[in-house]
């Protein structure tokens, strides 16, 4: 059975910065082409070519000997991939391959039954003996026309495993075969049940003639009889096919499971089964630390969340965040403007002159006459600065002196 049947691929660590899609027959093969620097990122744009399916690619033969990921082996001239994977470097994930089913399955069912009416002796150890021939040849025989039948035709044959002491109680393993289904194990437990009901109807028969017993007939003790569950004895293990086949390194994250009525090993990641990991608008990708969701990011919106089940929408938030520079501006300017305004109002009253010089004086005296209220005459000559160092000096001032003044005349001029 070809091993890419029926698989399904995935992707590999890293992101793509676009998909490319392969289809053919059965299989859909999603190869994405990466960039360096790429990240978790996902992109829903997408080709779709023909390829084969088949597990390794060929190289020509001058190729050198490439690296072969996830487990793969070079050949000389190309990657075996492992069935878990594919790509001409067996890079890409697969999320579902088939496992490999044997056409028949068989279980025992262990029974313990107590045979009356006979003596033990040494010679039931001795498996060559004749007595010890004769019994268990008899015991087939009438378990063949116990079990055999259309209510029970899995049954093959009743091995006897040992005699022992106690009249005669023998254990014997009933063998049952049967094709192949996804169900055996079910099926093989309702099959003990057949065994168990078949081989207590046979022991609870009561036979009257003890001499009969004792040499034609095998008559048993009801009480004495044990029916253990199937055990089922098959090397077939298909969890452990799904470790082994499995990405190096990726075998805990696939479970075997029937899909599309087979047996087949799967990921949370593959569609189509009851556990898949629904990532809503985005898509799922196995990386090392298990089943992820890659959120899309649409040119209208955002999509996050552990299924990317939250959005929203980028018209919304480029408005929200609009608005929001808007307020601000204008709280801006607003602070600007009682700023400025307070500022000017503290200049203003730094230079302001003294009220002494706003007052009427005494007559014979001057007053001020506005002259160096001017606004340009304090900028220019920092009054403020004149004033706040001026320190008059009247110790040689007599203060009984008298100052004559002349009065001022009024001249008028003619033109």
């Amino acid at each position: 059975m070809p091993p890419d049947s029926s698989q399904t691929p995935g992707k590999i660590q890293g992101s793509p910065t676009h998909s490319k899609f392969y289809h053919s027959g059965s299989i859909t093969c999603r190869l994405p082409v990466y960039s360096p620097d790429s990240r978790s990122s996902f992109s829903s744009g997408s080709t779709e070519h023909s390829v084969s399916t088949a597990t390794s690619s060929t190289a020509t033969a001058s190729s050198p000997p490439r690296q072969c990921l996830y487990g793969g082996s070079w050949n000389g001239n190309r990657c075996i991939c492992k069935p878990g994977t594919t790509g001409q470097n067996c890079e890409f994930l697969v999320y579902s391959f088939p496992i490999e089913t044997p056409e028949l399955v068989n279980a025992t069912v262990t029974m313990i039954v107590k045979v009356t009416h006979r003596s033990f002796t040494n010679d039931l150890i001795d498996e060559s003996s004749p007595m010890y021939l004769n019994f268990t040849e008899a015991f087939k025989k009438r378990m063949d026309e116990v079990f055999k039948g259309p209510t029970l035709s899995e049954y093959k044959e009743v091995i006897i495993r040992n005699l022992a002491n106690g009249s005669i109680v023998v254990t014997s393993d009933v063998v049952l075969e049967t094709n192949y289904i996804p169900q055996y194990k079910a099926l093989f437990s309702n099959l003990t049940k057949i065994v168990r009901a078949k081989i207590i109807n046979e022991t609870s028969s009561f036979e009257d003639d003890d001499v009969k017993c004792q040499v034609s007939k095998l008559c048993y003790n009801a009480q004495d009889t044990v029916v253990n569950e199937a055990v089922v004895k098959t090397n077939f293990d298909p969890q452990e096919q799904c470790i082994q086949k499995a990405a190096e390194g990726f075998g805990q994250y696939y479970y075997a499971e029937e899909l599309d009525g087979q047996l087949t090993c799967v990921t949370r990641c593959t569609q189509g089964w009851k556990g898949h990991l629904n990532c809503n608008l985005g898509e799922c990708q196995l990386q090392r630390s298990g089943p992820h969701c890659l959120c899309p990011n649409t040119d209208s919106h955002w999509y996050w969340g552990e299924t990317c089940e939250l959005t929203i929408s980028k018209n919304l938030v480029y408005g929200l965040v609009g608005a929001v520079l808007a307020v601000l501006l204008v709280i801006v300017l607003t602070l600007a403007v009682f700023l400025g305004r307070s500022q000017r109002r503290l200049h203003s009253q730094e230079y302001n002159l003294s009220q002494e010089w706003q007052k009427e004086g005494l007559p014979g005296s001057f007053q001020n006459t506005g002259i160096w209220e001017d606004k340009n005459l304090q900028d220019r000559y920092g009054l403020e600065n004149v004033y706040s160092h001026f320190q008059p000096s009247l110790e040689t001032v007599n203060p009984m002196a008298e100052l004559h003044f002349r009065r001022p005349e009024v001249v008028q001029t003619t033109r």
